[in-house]
């Protein structure tokens, strides 16, 4: 019998710590530590998470441009200026991994697998545990994460240990419509919400910036009977939004953040964010890992055409 999502979510911290066990985390230092030029970050899915939030670590830990595309992005971005790519992939070898490469840049490929592809310099992570088998990556995707973490803090991974042993519990009731409130320091877990509540059909995500939230963007819930997610990192406009948008919702949910670095902090939220959405996918009668899918996933998914 193939896993369910409760199966994942049991093996889900298991995973994560077997993998930064078994990875060689000083190779891959080695690596990373010489990106110090201009790079894009790109993935899709469960990828385009890690792949946010490696483009983050780089940036504060490089001290260096880094910013996340998706892959089709790279055939429209303007490249000049940027001398590096770092594709995250499970798998490693999709199309959009080789649509990232298909460039002149410097390759990295952050993955369980290495690339086929000649003159990409392979950043594997392992594990001695069977491959996640599930639709909507949990350790697939914070597996990565924890590497990337792991990189920014010298490959100390006690914060790691600690965040995977701060699991909470959420009480909802869910709805249709979901506004996330959210900013650069908590995009890596908005995304994944993001993400999660689509390829689920779980509900509709609506993004919100947070100070754009202050120029009229308040109007949807207004008219609308929606709920909201903050990801609340306590700031004193966390705490306006905190006191005054609750009348204007059926219901909020509070992701608070624990740590005062971002970087740590959004890790922390993903994970959180995890958790909410195994709440979520209850709630419903869904299961993360084994979805009833649309028929097109299949179609679309293996697409390898011009973009």
């Amino acid at each position: 019998m193939k896993p369910n999502m409760h199966d994942n979510f049991k093996l889900l911290e298991k995973r994560v710590l077997d993998s930064l066990e078994k990875t060689d985390l000083e190779r891959i230092k080695y690596y990373l530590e010489r990106i110090k030029t201009p790079t894009i970050t790109t993935g899709v899915g469960g990828s385009s998470v890690a792949s946010n939030y490696a483009s983050k670590v780089l940036s504060s830990k490089n001290g260096i441009i880094a910013e996340h595309q998706e892959p089709r992005d790279m055939l429209y971005k303007p490249l000049k200026g940027y001398e590096n790519v770092l594709a995250c992939s499970y798998g490693g070898n999709n199309y959009g991994v080789q649509t990232s490469f298909a460039n002149d840049l410097n390759k990295y490929l952050l993955s369980r697998n290495e690339s086929q592809i000649e003159g990409v310099t392979n950043l594997n992570y392992d594990t001695s545990i069977e491959n996640e088998d599930s639709f909507i990556s949990l350790a697939a995707t914070l597996m990565p994460m924890s590497i990337m973490l792991a990189y920014y803090n010298d490959n100390d991974i006690s914060i790691i240990k600690e965040i995977l042993e701060s699991a909470r519990e959420y009480n909802i009731d869910m709805d249709k419509v979901y506004e996330i409130l959210t900013g650069f320091d908590t995009r890596t877990a908005s995304i994944y919400l993001d993400s999660t509540l689509t390829e689920a059909g779980l509900a509709s995500p609506v993004i919100h910036d947070k100070y754009s939230l202050c120029h009229g963007r308040t109007t949807l819930s207004y008219h609308h009977d929606n709920s909201l997610i903050h990801l609340n990192r306590n700031t004193e406009l966390d705490r306006l939004y905190q006191e005054e948008l609750p009348q204007y919702y059926n219901g909020v949910i509070t992701l608070d953040g624990k740590y005062q670095d971002p970087i740590i902090d959004d890790f922390y939220l993903t994970y959180q964010a995890m958790l909410l959405s195994k709440k979520m996918a209850e709630a419903t009668g869904r299961d993360l890992s084994r979805m009833a899918y649309s028929p097109a996933v299949k179609k679309l998914y293996r697409y390898k055409g011009q973009m």
